[in-house]
Formats: structure tokens, sequence, C-alpha cells
């Protein structure tokens, strides 16, 4: 096969392609709940779930051609895990791990990974388990433990600029709660970190608030707690930590309201930060010590100024407070502090737990709401650009979907699989769980199963611009191949992979979906007859769902603003192995044809925890 001129020519007079079914603007229906707790949709040539959004406000500033990171989990959520979605709105890469937190980006000797938690978060609000570092490829290249034996915990993992890992850690320690209304002999969850490092585990710093604070410093009351070991007291509840160029670690403690500053070399405090014992004079008038429940504190500015999110909320009283995004100026030579700016939402949010401040490349803020399945990227002085929802407004912070920490991030993905492809009538469905940088996918035909890549035979049929996470080919009606595959192309017209060759019969009534059974006889599989009617059924509801919803547009007249949604109706059910393929060159481009990798984990559901 040779990738001839004429093939590029064509290639840039793209066809038109269905592409996903994309997120809706400013929909009521989304906002009531009316599109389920946690809106997906579904593809053919995938067994992924992707994101429906809901855009309250949208603005071409945030088209930075970056990528948005969360991790939605919680009682609506079917496959926790990582997620990344691009731009427009659209699924770009997800694995089913389990329950996970924090994802990010972050850079380690040279090269960026995704960094995020997974384990299990049923430990009234704090966490057990393994923090992850994946490449581009999506590879787990490095995974991170607590040192000594100590549970990992889900609310830190933070790489520092000496390359070394911070994470924080809960563990059950006695303690005198006398002081606290408690028992002589009673037991506390320790707000405890650790810095270690990365490539061998080795602890080089650890720190536990119990050796610092007092027991009536904080907010929280014990509750009914800390009478036994198996029902310890969370007195403290860290959930950030930052560390600066001086060696000194930033914390955060939620029930402290505070922040603190601790010595890198001997753990004492250096100074505190709002809560109880406040060291600094507050020059806009309370505005910048008031924050209470807050989340996720950084250093910024050279250790000039810090960001956090303010919850200002806990438990069932508090709803009527909203949360805030904070920028503050902190002098630590004359102790005052003022309020740089402030990140207030039109859309007034109240997120009892977690949540998340970024600093973007481009001067812009990213807000996430933690709880409140909703993210907003506002301009530096706190002007909203974009706010969206990934779960309804009506049912924020009541655990059905949420996503602890909401980042945006360059990324690049060039995943070990290939495209998956599915094939029905004259359409043909293609996605590549993770890939960035298609461009263009190029349908092609073959008389033959396994053409070599240099048969005559294999026929251009035409080109069509990659459309979100799924693209919709249509296959011309003048095709008489009995085999298709797609090639995936980047912009420069080099081939970055390839699906499976197909059998193609278009007047079959089942959908094909590749690579197929490699026992077969032409390595394409069809839908058994339990999942076409699974299709089929689902194809005539949405019809008649469509004609319904038209009838009643037209009676009573349109109620909203939502994105007009076209394509034929995905199937979800269905999955197949690619094909191993080997690396070759056509006419100089060198043309890369990875093999699969799929991993699968159980997951346990998890109860939603308000003090996450």
């Amino acid at each position: 096969m040779r990738l001839r001129h004429t093939w590029l020519a064509v290639a840039l007079a793209f066809t038109l392609a269905q592409a996903d079914r994309g997120p809706y603007f400013q929909s009521n229906r989304f906002e009531d709940g009316d599109l389920g707790q946690w809106p997906t949709e579904t593809y053919r040539s995938s067994a992924l779930m992707g994101p429906i959004l809901n855009y309250l406000d949208s603005n071409p500033q945030c088209k930075d051609g970056q990528y948005t990171l969360i991790a939605p989990r919680g009682m609506a959520v079917r496959n926790p895990g990582p997620m990344i979605i691009d731009q427009d709105g659209h699924l770009v890469w997800t694995k089913h791990y389990g329950q996970t937190y924090n994802v990010n980006v972050y850079a380690y000797k040279g090269q960026d990974y995704l960094t995020f938690w997974v384990g299990n978060d049923g430990i009234v609000g704090h966490g057990d388990g393994t923090y992850y570092m994946i490449d581009s490829a999506y590879e787990e290249t490095y995974t991170v433990r607590g040192a000594n034996g100590l549970p990992a915990d889900l609310h830190e993992f933070h790489i520092t600029r000496d390359e070394t890992a911070l994470f924080t850690v809960y563990d059950v320690v006695p303690a005198d709660l006398r002081s606290a209304g408690g028992p002589e002999k009673g037991w506390i969850w320790d707000g405890t970190f650790q810095e270690v490092d990365i490539e061998t585990g080795q602890l080089l710093f650890q720190w536990r608030a119990s050796e610092h604070f007092n027991l009536t410093d904080g907010y929280r009351g014990r509750e009914g707690t800390g009478g036994s070991k198996d029902l310890p007291w969370d007195f403290f509840h860290i959930n950030s930590v930052d560390k600066d160029a001086a060696g000194n670690f930033l914390v955060s403690s939620r029930y402290m309201s505070c922040l603190t500053y601790i010595d890198g070399h001997t753990g004492n405090i250096i100074w505190r930060l709002g809560g109880k014992h406040n060291d600094f004079h507050d020059l806009s008038a309370g505005a910048a010590t008031n924050f209470t429940w807050q989340h996720h504190a950084r250093f910024r500015d050279n250790g000039t100024a810090i960001t956090l999110f303010d919850n200002a909320s806990r438990g069932e009283g508090a709803p009527r407070l909203t949360s805030r995004g904070l920028y503050l100026d902190i002098d630590t030579h004359q102790m005052t502090v003022r309020v740089r700016h402030e990140y207030w939402n039109p859309h007034p949010i109240s997120s009892q737990s977690q949540g998340s401040v970024q600093l973007l490349d481009t001067g812009n803020v990213l807000l996430g709401y933690g709880a409140s399945a909703a993210w907003t990227e506002y301009t530096l002085a706190g002007d909203v650009l974009c706010h969206v929802h990934f779960g309804p407004a009506s049912a924020f912070s009541a655990g059905n979907i949420l996503s602890y920490r909401v980042f945006k991030h360059a990324w690049t993905g060039r995943p070990r699989t290939s495209p998956d492809l599915a094939l029905y009538r004259y359409e043909a469905a293609v996605s590549w769980n993770g890939a960035t940088e298609v461009a263009t996918w190029v349908l092609q035909g073959s008389d033959t199963r396994d053409p070599t890549e240099e048969d005559e035979s294999i026929t251009f049929l035409t080109a069509v611009p990659k459309s979100g996470f799924e693209t919709i080919i249509s296959v011309p009606a003048h095709t008489s191949q009995d085999y298709l595959r797609v090639l995936a192309l980047n912009t420069t017209g080099r081939i970055l992979g390839a699906t499976a060759w197909m059998r193609w019969d278009p007047a079959s009534e089942e959908v094909a979906v590749g690579p197929g059974d490699r026992d077969g006889d032409d390595g394409s599989s069809s839908i058994d007859v339990r999942a076409f009617l699974f299709f089929a059924v689902g194809f005539s509801s949405a019809v008649l769902l469509a004609v319904c919803a038209w009838f009643l547009w037209r009676r009573f007249g349109a109620r909203e603003t939502d994105l007009e949604r076209g394509g034929w109706k995905p199937v979800d059910e269905f999955n197949g192995d690619e094909d191993d393929l080997s690396e070759g060159e056509v006419e100089g481009v060198e043309f890369s044809l990875l093999g699969n990798e799929r991993l699968s984990r159980s997951d346990s559901r998890r109860e939603f925890d308000s003090d996450d």
C-alpha cells in the first residue's frame, strides 16, 4: 500500500461526519435531573461511557487546547475512574480504576505523568490506597504507597519542586481526650503527612498534627467519637500539603479552619493563617482570614501569595453559605494578609466538602466544586468565562456525582492500543481511547481479509476530521470491497494507528464490532440477537421520544437553548480486543500500528462522606 498524494488532497476536502452528541447549553432538563443523576453518552465502537456536560456560561477564552481532568465517583457513577475531557466537552480518555481522587498532571524527570489516587475511600472520609503515575501511553510507570506501613490517604498527592512526593496519611493513635470532654484513654485519627522518594519509597520527612496542635483548637467536636480504637475522633482533618523553596510546608486543616506553615527540619509551627490562633493582621476587614472548612491551599508567586478553596459550608444547616476561591497576598515580615482576588460564582454553589483552585498558564483561574459536580473558569480578576456542570444542580452535595478536585492541563496521549471500529449498514463508528493527536480518520477498503501493506488492492474510500470521542464515517455508496478499516492520521498526515480489517456487509441487520473473535473466519464480530434487540429497541425508543418531544415543542414552545442532537443511537454493551499490529513505513512516513492492553479492576460502591 502507498499513501498517495491524492489521499492527502481528499483528506483536506473533508466530508461531514456525525460526531458525539456533545454538551448541552443552559439546559433546564439537565439541571432538574431529567437526564439522570449522571448524564452520560455511550458509543458504538467502545463500551466506555463519556460525560454529558451542561454549559451555563461559555466563552471562547476557555478554549486553550488544554484538557480538563475529573474523577467522577458517587452513587450514580457506574464505572468510577480518572477522566480526561477536551475543550469542546467530549471524552478523551477514561479507565475503570474504581474510587479515584485528585487526577492531575505533573512533570517528573522530564516526562509528564497523569497522577491520581485509587483505593478504599470508605474510612470515615479518609482513604487507604495507592498513588498512580501513568505515562503518555497510559501505562502505570510508578506507584507510591505510605512509608513504614502507614495508609496512603486520598486527600493529597503533590510532586514537589525537589521531585519528591507529598501525601496525607490518617492513622489511629491513642490520645488523652479529657480536654475535649472525652476519656483519658481515647483515640484519634492523626493528621499526618509524609514526604517520600518516588523511586525508592524512602521516607524523607513526616509530621503529625497531634504533636503540635491542641485538641481544643478545632471547630468540630467529638460528635460521639474517640471512645474506642474502632471509633477514633478526627480532630484535625488534614487535606492539603505544599512545600516552598525554603523547604517548609503549608498544611490545610479543615476542622481547624486554618493554614499552618511548618518548619521543614523541626516540624515546629512558624505561623498560622485563620482559625483560633491566627497570626496575621487582616487588611481586608476579615475577608482574608474568615475562610472555613477549606481545601487545596497552595503557595503562589514565590511564597508571597496563597490560593485556597473556601468551602464556607459544612453540615445540614450550612447550604446557605456560598463557597468561593481566594487569592491572598501575605507579608510574613509585617504579618499582614489581604485579598487580592475573590472568585464568586453568579450561580451560587455551596460545596460542603472538597474543591480546588488552579492558576492556569493562560492567566485564568479554574475552580472545582468538589461535592458539587461543577467547575468554573474565571479571568484572573474574577469574571466568569465558563461555568460547566457534569451533574444536575438539583442534586449538588447529594453524593450522586462528584469529583474531589478539577484541574486543567496540556496533555499528549499516545496509547499503545489500536482504534476501535464498529460497522452498521453504510456507517462506520471509530474511536481511540486516550489518543490526543488524531486529526483525520481515513476509511479504506479491501477485497481480502489480510492484505499486505503494499497490496495495490487497498482502496482509499473517504477521509473525515476527528470529531469528539467517536466519529461517524459515512461509507460511500459505491463501495464494493468486503473488508474495511480506518487509519488515524495526525495534522501532518502521519499515520498513528489503524483498526483491524473488518468484514463489511451493508445488507446485514447486525452491528459488527471490531476487531472481533480471532477464531472467526473474517476478523470481525457481530452483535448477538440479544444485543441487537437491545439496539433496535433503544433506537426505536429514541425515535419515539424524539417525535413526542417535537410535538410538545410545537404545542408548548421551546423552553431552553439545548444544543440540537442528531446521529444514530449508540450501542454500549459490547467491545473486543484489538489486533496486535506491527510497525511499518509508508513512503517514508512512520506507520505506528500498536497493540492493545486492557486492564480491569473490581470496584465497590462507597457511600458519600461529606467530610472528604
